[in-house]
């Protein structure tokens, strides 16, 4: 039998293995919504300082432990987990710093935080900027009213200015004419003819 026979046997052979591999690894879109495996990392919790030590469970990445003791020869690590148990983790999955399932979440807070602020702090200067157009209309009109009501008083002391000269020429005419009436009655009376006496004397 040559090669290319045997290479098409055994390819006639697994297609039906890998048909029924992928239908039972390719979720049915009609069973339910389709759902995606985590790959957070576990760590093992042992009963003591080895790997050799009963397995109690696993540590989820990023969960939160109180350390006890360590035992620095062996490399592992005596806490207590979020659930209360206590057990043996190797020190390598130890570490100060806070796993990026709690950084992120924690960033997220405060990035949601910042934007709040953000806007908020938005609406008020826009507020400001609102509250300052206003007040600079107001001034512009409060500016207008002024130069109207100091063109009003300039109109009004310039007509009070001409009343007061009109009234003086009228005073000045008034005494004018009553001077000239006194003369001219003065004159009157001044070549009027006397009334001679009668002499009623006896003789």
């Amino acid at each position: 039998m040559t090669k290319f026979s045997i290479l098409l046997i055994a390819l006639v052979s697994l297609t039906p293995l890998s048909i029924t591999a992928q239908q039972q690894q390719e979720p049915n879109d009609g069973s339910g919504d389709i759902r995606y495996v985590t790959d957070d990392l576990q760590a093992f919790m042992h009963s003591g300082p080895g790997r050799n030590y009963r397995i109690l469970g696993s540590i989820v990445a990023g969960t939160r432990v109180s350390v006890l003791q360590e035992n620095q020869e062996k490399g592992f690590v005596e806490v207590i987990d979020d659930t209360q148990r206590t057990g043996w983790i190797e020190s390598q999955y130890i570490t100060s710093q806070p796993s990026i399932r709690v950084v992120v979440p924690n960033l997220r807070s405060e990035l949601e935080q910042a934007n709040s602020q953000l806007e908020q702090m938005t609406q008020s200067t826009e507020l400001l900027n609102q509250q300052v157009t206003d007040l600079t209309s107001r001034n512009a009109r409060l500016v207008k009213d002024l130069e109207d009501i100091q063109k009003d008083n300039q109109r009004i002391q310039r007509e009070l200015d001409v009343q007061d000269q009109s009234t003086q020429m009228k005073w000045f005419t008034r005494g004018g004419i009553i001077a000239l009436i006194s003369i001219i009655v003065g004159v009157i009376i001044a070549y009027l003819p006397k009334k001679r006496r009668r002499n009623d004397q006896w003789m």
